[in-house]
């Protein structure tokens, strides 16, 4: 992935090297770099130049450089609209229903690009997750990290990085929020099999290359949590 360098401020270049995979989608939102050594062999380079480079990437929003010198790739849109919005849509079920229909045009758009665009290796991703999904169902569990990487892998095989990013961020506000609904929601047992079948039904769709079936499940799928939203809104 990572390519050697020949140029002096190394620095500088370890840092655009890496800004450059973010950009063309190799390097996705939630991806962990490789350990420092060996991004030091693949680089040709030692190890302060690295660090240096990796810090002007975490002071500029780009990465994250976690406890015991984990790395991982942060969204590009997330300082941009992560805070404001966390205000905004928090607690309250009416903004949620703003932030789904955001949802319904960018997932829905998505899906369809997903089913035309998507690797083999993304599409086995993307089965893997939904095994997840069904093994926390089958647990009795709410399945909510399952269910927001799920979404994410759609936005990520639409080979476009900034929805990337966005589906980030967006995905990132919600995940609070769709635990208190899913505790409501799951009170009755056939909601959740009618997400789990909504779930395989947006697999199978891009697994069969229909960008209009892709498209129509990732609807139907979000048309009916802002139903089940809209119930628990109006119980209130």
């Amino acid at each position: 992935m990572l390519t050697r360098l020949q140029h002096k401020r190394l620095s500088d270049e370890i840092a655009d090297q890496i800004v450059g995979l973010i950009k063309n989608g190799k390097l996705k939102p939630g991806d962990s770099l490789p350990s420092e050594r060996e991004m030091t062999n693949s680089l040709g380079v030692s190890a302060p130049p690295l660090r240096e480079g990796l810090k002007i990437l975490e002071t500029m929003g780009f990465i994250e450089i976690q406890p015991r010198r984990k790395i991982v790739v942060k969204s590009i849109a997330g300082t941009v609209l992560h805070d404001p919005l966390t205000k905004v849509v928090e607690g309250d079920l009416d903004m949620v229903i703003q932030l789904l229909e955001v949802r319904k045009i960018l997932e829905s758009w998505a899906a369809s690009k997903a089913s035309q665009l998507a690797t083999d290796k993304e599409i086995g991703h993307l089965e893997e997750v939904y095994q997840e999904l069904k093994k926390d169902f089958e647990m009795d569990q709410l399945g909510v990290d399952a269910d927001a990487r799920f979404h994410l892998a759609v936005y990520q095989a639409a080979q476009n990085t900034i929805l990337s990013h966005i589906g980030s961020t967006l995905f990132d506000l919600l995940w609070q929020t769709q635990k208190v609904i899913r505790k409501a929601m799951f009170t009755d047992d056939i909601n959740k099999q009618r997400l789990l079948e909504q779930h395989f039904s947006i697999l199978q769709a891009i697994k069969e290359r229909n960008p209009r079936k892709a498209r129509a499940a990732i609807l139907t799928h979000l048309d009916f949590a802002e139903k089940k939203i809209i119930e628990l809104t109006s119980s209130k």
